[in-house]
This record gives structure tokens, C-alpha cells and sequence, in this order.
């Protein structure tokens, strides 16, 4: 071979030893994908494959000295595969630390239901027991009251309900409608028992057997409407106390003795306790 050709093969592999790669499409992405993993959470979950991925990007970019694309990219693809690990890694532990916080969050707020629930429950007892030594404090209250009234009255338990008999001639004078003074005072005793028994109640006068029943039966209205207005004046509420229309026969037995006979009764029939219970409204036998 000639000196010529010579020359120009060593001018063409000096020439050919000289090129230098500046960067190619896949050591461009696996740039950018480590830029991006540093500042995700794969930086704190797995910094030792991206400590890994940034030994192969170094590579791969000291691979552009050789002038070979596929060495850049091989080392270049390696780098990518150790950051989508990484990146994997991260989001695990992401997800892992978001259900830690929802399942914090679950028991926080059970924890709370069941301490509010707990709290109502504690009123609600509370508050049944209250109603109870009310209710057994009122009872006590009206069964004291009744032993008072029944040294004074006549007391008796019928099917149409608690009724109380005074004798009339005991509440009045023969022939008025006009309160005794001692009549007055055995109606406040019945004042005290209404209050505390709270129960609707009726007034209603029964003529004596003897006389004209039709002056008996219109003093027994009127006799009626006295005691009403007395009961409700010492504290009976309006609406818990009514008057019955009066009739010309006894509408219930009466002791058959003097009081009882000359004077009639005036009854107050106050309705079935259990009436009350069950929820019927008051004035309603």
C-alpha cells in the first residue's frame, strides 16, 4: 500500500475517535425521571435505589465520552428502572401512611360516637331516675293527702274512677247553695289530694232523698257549681275539674245515715288512674 492511502486511514480513525455524543433521547428521560423522584416521596421511602439510579445516570452520561448511543441508553435505561422501583416504593409506603391516617381518623371519630353515645345514655338514666323519685315522691304526696281526706270524706274506688262523697248537709245549710265554713275547709283537704293526684276530675251534687226533686235537682247544679269554683280558687286547675249535670236519683249508693240523707252528697269523681297512664286527655272519663 502506498503512503497516501495510508495517511488518509489514520486521518479517518483519528477522525472517527473524535466524536462525542451531547446527549440522547433516553439519557434525556432518565434525567428528568430522577429530577422528578427527588422530589416525590421516593427520596424519603427508597433513597437507596435512587442512590443506585444516580450511579447509572453518571454512567450512562460519562458513556457520551465513547461516542455510542447504546451504551448511553443501556446504562441510561438501567438508571430509569432503578427510579420507577423507587417510585414504587414511595407510593407503597404513601398509600400505606394515607390508610394509617384514614384508619386514626375511623377510630378517632367511633371513639367519639361511642363517648357521645355513652354521655346521652348517662342523661337518659339520669334523667329516668329523677322522673322516677318525682313520680314516687308525687304518689307518696298523694297518698299521704288521700289518708288525710279519708278521716273527712268518703273514699272509694269504683270503676268509674276515685270517687270522694261529702255530705251535703255538712258543705250546707238545708235549702242554700251557700258554703259552711266547715264545708270550706273539708274542700281544701280535696284541693290538696286533686293537686297531687293530677287526674281530671267532675263535680257532682245528688239531692237528699226527701223533698221536691225538681228544687232538689236545681239546688244540686247550683251546689255543683259552688264547690267547682271553690276548688279551683284554692289552686285546682280550671281545666282538671268539671261539673255534672244534676239528676233527680242518686247516680251512685250513699251510706245511709243522717248526714247523707238530709243533704245529699256532692261527689267528685276523679277519672281511672289508669286512664292517665295510657294516655287519655284530661277531662275525659
Amino acid at each position: 500500500m502506498t503512503r497516501a492511502p495510508l495517511l488518509l486511514l489514520a486521518g479517518a480513525a483519528l477522525s472517527t475517535g473524535c466524536v462525542h455524543l451531547q446527549r440522547t433521547d433516553r439519557l434525556d428521560e432518565a434525567r428528568a425521571a430522577y429530577d422528578k423522584a427527588q422530589q416525590g416521596p421516593a427520596a424519603e421511602s427508597s433513597p437507596a435505589d435512587l442512590a443506585t439510579a444516580k450511579k447509572f445516570l453518571e454512567l450512562a452520561e460519562k458513556g457520551l465520552d465513547t461516542g455510542d448511543p447504546k451504551v448511553v441508553d443501556d446504562r441510561a435505561t438501567v438508571a430509569i428502572l432503578k427510579i420507577q422501583s423507587a417510585e414504587t416504593v414511595g407510593r407503597t409506603h404513601e398509600l400505606a401512611a394515607e390508610r394509617d391516617r384514614t384508619l386514626q381518623a375511623v377510630t378517632a371519630t367511633r371513639q367519639t360516637l361511642f363517648d357521645e353515645a355513652q354521655q346521652k345514655l348517662a342523661l337518659a338514666r339520669a334523667e329516668l331516675e329523677r322522673e322516677k323519685a318525682a313520680r314516687e315522691t308525687a304518689e307518696s304526696r298523694t297518698s299521704q293527702s288521700r289518708a288525710v281526706l279519708a278521716q273527712e270524706a268518703l273514699i272509694r274506688d269504683l270503676p268509674e274512677g276515685t270517687v270522694i262523697s261529702l255530705p251535703g248537709g255538712e258543705l250546707f245549710r238545708q235549702g242554700h247553695a251557700e258554703l259552711l265554713p266547715a264545708g270550706r275547709d273539708r274542700l281544701t283537704q280535696v284541693a290538696d289530694f286533686l293537686k297531687t293526684a293530677d287526674r281530671s276530675a267532675r263535680v257532682q251534687a245528688q239531692p237528699p232523698k226527701k223533698g221536691s226533686r225538681k228544687t232538689a235537682v236545681a239546688l244540686s247544679g247550683q251546689r255543683a257549681e259552688r264547690v267547682r269554683d271553690f276548688l279551683v280558687g284554692e289552686g285546682v286547675t280550671a281545666g282538671q275539674i268539671k261539673t255534672d249535670s244534676p239528676t233527680a236519683k242518686p247516680t251512685r249508693p250513699l251510706p245511709n245515715t243522717p248526714e247523707f240523707a238530709t243533704g245529699g252528697a256532692v261527689d267528685i269523681v276523679l277519672e281511672p288512674a289508669r286512664a292517665t297512664r295510657t294516655g287519655t286527655k284530661p277531662g275525659r272519663p
